[in-house]
């Protein structure tokens, strides 16, 4: 009991060192239970949502397969069940001509809209099988204003066709739906997929039992590498264009990423703030059995014994962890109910809802009380070797040599009197100036990295758009069309400054064992629109024969530059053949292969043709460009870059605020760190500076001694940061990198220096603080305490 007063009494008389430990403490728990329970409601929706509605395991592209011969993919050993369809991109009508909104039409059997890849209607119904109607992702409706019962104008072939929106629903191949790899981030207005009966889909587009995609499921016991041999060499003579396993299928890729980060977010950031809030109780402690080093031994002298004693000090450490891991579990599951809402904006997960588990806030509680009690338990073992006679006599002063930095000619009579003082207390107290130090470092380098990862993301979409691809309008074709005719009649149209042909061809590339299948991009011998960079930045001039490889495909096929590929393309006339890579180039949208547009068709035997054309337009003439073509035959797409850009600015503007939050948990961290080792250093130094209060200087220049100290371990600790800080982003670089996109280790200036303005806030805050103390210091009072 007695005891239990004294350690409230302590707690209460320095509750502000205690409550920034804490703060530590609950930042690093709520981090770990926020992610892993919005990681388990991640998780516990894509299990339930693909096993119900039947998400395939392979899927691939051909160009034209006949429906009936679907079935005899069923006979290759491993596969399950089939699904062969048609799927096709249709621009909306729509009174605004600068709109771009496209829907991606997906037939299936009205016989068995329960197959594969299935849809899970949440209104309406599904049409007849001779309606021509849709069901429609339901957060096109919700964005576009529309609901069961209304119809859209889509533009196919170049004829309006009205569809009926039949209902409203949600299939498990697009719960994350992007319209390609240049468009990662989705946006339900603009892009989504919309189910019409497959006898509705081949009247439209003139595709008589014909189906352009298949999807199949495995037998269990089989992988995807066990079948596809089999399943290649039974489309290729459909025009095999891609053939690929879920776990690369793009709405798929991007949640598996996505719960893979929040898997190594959640385990590595708690334990760096355990460890930061470890060290701090230790220090605070350390020093408490150091000042109360009389009491322990009159506790001792009245009978209590080393394991109570012990026991008292550990409670401290019990309270800190208890506080920390039930505020931080608590606040972690408040959190996770926000972060699963934001995840249901990204991705069309039905049944995504924030749950409780108690099991992370059990387990986080009990880490916080290891780590707070393993800490306790160092800074107090001294108690156990202390005698009661021995702990009632001060310690023996410890007289320390001069400091090594103190014989250097010019060093000393650098610093004024506080100055040598705050140089000499970081020299003779190297466990907690190393503490400081630390502490300071991972302050900035949490800041700079997150600064960093904005811009780089803001680089690799900006660096994409506005210097690698300086078209300002990409009008795509429904089908291979001539190439320079069909460049010729846009460059015609008003206001188009520059027009160049493109084609988007698929590619399988094989080099050694590795294999991969691409799209390769036939570009213009001098093409302005459609520059890929080199790793200085340099445009790079596609050479006459050869290929260029972006460095995601060089690194998954292992090849670089004079390494000869095996190809194989259903636009080739003969199979294989043969390659050099003239180029490695980094992209950070997608991953493509460059080719020089004479050099690919002279390589496929085929005539010149384009599937799509880039245009260089005046601003004032993109909305009429887009009027004039919105009707033609074989246009499928019009894409305004413009708005491309708009589109992930404003997402930008969404990520700020979390960011934003983010650094100012680095800021409260930095703030625990710098006023704790400040407190204590107070603690320790108090009949000092009184003396100096004494002899004449003013409350500001006794603040300086520990403030210059403060401040010389937040230099150093800033200058340990910035190389920190580099590590750190190279090695998110590395890992989450994917084919999708590739984010660059890019550390700017401004990064560094938002980084630096934080960690300045946070060591200036705890000065303050600590200045307001040193004001409020009672001189007589601690120059007594010793008599």
């Amino acid at each position: 009991m007695i005891l239990g007063k004294k350690m409230w009494r302590d707690v209460w008389e320095n509750k502000t060192a205690y409550l920034a430990c804490i703060a530590v403490i609950v930042i690093g728990l709520a981090t770990y239970t926020s992610m892993l329970m919005a990681r388990d409601n991640l998780l516990a929706a894509r299990e339930s949502f693909y096993r119900e509605y039947r998400f395939a395991d392979g899927f691939a592209r051909v160009r034209a397969m006949p429906l009936s011969q679907v079935d005899r993919l069923r006979e290759i050993p491993g596969i399950g069940e089939v699904q062969g369809r048609l799927v096709e991109d249709v621009r909306v009508w729509t009174a605004n001509p600068a709109d771009n909104v496209y829907l991606r039409l997906i037939s299936y059997d009205t016989q068995n809209p329960r197959s594969l890849n299935a849809v899970k209607l949440s209104q309406g119904s599904f049409p007849g099988e001779r309606d021509e109607a849709m069901v429609v992702a339901y957060k096109f409706l919700a964005a576009n204003g529309l609901s069961p019962g209304d119809s859209l104008t889509v533009i196919i072939e170049g004829k309006k066709v009205e569809l009926k929106i039949a209902g409203a629903g949600q299939s498990p191949e697009y719960i994350y739906a992007m319209k390609d790899a240049q468009n990662i981030f989705p946006d339900p207005r603009t892009f989504e997929v919309a189910y019409v009966p497959y006898p509705v889909m081949e009247s439209l587009f003139g595709q008589k039992g014909l189906i352009n995609d298949v999807a199949f499921t495995l037998k269990q016991g089989y992988a995807f590498d066990d079948v596809s041999p089999y399943v290649r060499t039974e489309l290729e003579r459909y025009g095999l264009e891609t053939l690929y396993p879920r776990k690369d299928q793009p709405s798929d890729a991007i949640l598996s990423q996505e719960l893979e980060q929040l898997n190594k977010v959640s385990r590595s950031v708690p334990l760096l703030f355990l460890t930061i809030s470890s060290i701090i109780l230790y220090i605070m402690l350390k020093r408490l059995v150091d000042s109360q080093r009389g009491l322990i031994g009159i506790m001792k002298a009245f009978g209590y014994r080393n394991e109570e004693v012990l026991r008292h000090y550990l409670s401290y450490g019990l309270i800190v962890g208890v506080a920390g891991g039930i505020l931080g579990g608590l606040l972690g599951a408040a959190l996770s109910a926000s972060m699963t809402a934001i995840y249901r904006e990204y991705f069309s997960l039905p049944g995504l809802t924030g749950r409780f588990s108690w099991e992370y806030v059990l387990s986080g509680v009990m880490a916080a009380v290891g780590f707070s009690l393993f800490a306790a338990f160092q800074g107090a073992k001294g108690v156990l070797k202390l005698q009661p006679v021995e702990a009632m006599r001060p310690p023996v002063p410890v007289f320390n040599r001069r400091f090594w930095m103190e014989k250097i000619p010019g060093f000393w009579t650098a610093f004024t009197v506080q100055g040598r003082m705050a140089v000499r207390n970081i020299a003779r107290n190297k466990g907690r100036s190393f503490f400081t130090w630390i502490g300071t470092v991972f302050t900035f380098t949490i800041m700079a990295v997150l600064w960093s990862l904005t811009s780089a993301e803001d680089f690799m979409v900006m660096e994409q758009f506005t210097k690698v691809q300086k078209y300002d309008v990409k009008i795509s074709f429904s089908k291979p069309l001539p190439a320079d005719p069909a460049a010729r009649e846009l460059q015609r149209a008003g206001g188009v400054k520059r027009a160049e042909p493109l084609a988007e061809v698929p590619m399988s590339l094989e080099y050694e064992y590795r294999k991969k299948d691409v799209v390769a991009l036939a570009l213009e011998p001098d093409s302005q629109l459609f520059t890929p960079l080199d790793k200085a930045g340099n445009p790079v001039r596609i050479p006459a024969d050869g290929m260029v490889l972006s460095a995601q495909i060089a690194d998954s096929l292992g090849a670089g530059v004079g390494d000869v590929i095996r190809v194989e393309s259903p636009w080739a006339k003969e199979l294989p053949v043969f390659v050099r890579v003239a180029e490695v180039v980094p992209q950070y949208l997608g991953s493509n292969v460059y080719m020089n547009r004479e050099a690919m068709f002279r390589l496929l035997g085929q005539q010149e043709a384009a599937t799509s054309v880039l245009a260089a337009v005046d601003p004032g003439s993109v909305a009429g460009l887009k009027d004039a073509f919105a009707e033609a035959r074989w246009v499928s797409t019009i894409e305004d870059k413009r708005q491309m850009i708009e589109k992930y600015q404003q997402l930008m503007a969404s990520y700020s605020s979390m960011i934003w939050v983010m650094d100012l948990m680095a800021v409260v961290t930095g703030f625990a760190v710098v006023y704790n080792s400040s407190v204590i250093s107070l603690a320790e130094r108090k009949r000092e500076l009184a003396s100096l209060r004494v002899l004449g200087l003013r409350s500001r220049e006794v603040t300086e001694v520990i403030s210059l100290e403060q401040w010389l371990l937040a230099v150093a600790g800033i200058a340990g940061g910035v190389p920190l800080t580099y590590g750190v982003n190279w090695a998110i670089s590395r890992s989450l990198s994917s084919d999708l996109y590739s984010i660059p280790a890019l550390t700017p200036l401004s990064a560094l220096f938002l980084a630096l303005a934080g960690t300045v806030l946070a060591v200036w805050l705890a000065q303050s603080w600590v200045a307001w103390k040193v004001a409020k210091l009672d001189i007589v009072g601690v120059l007594k305490e010793r008599e």
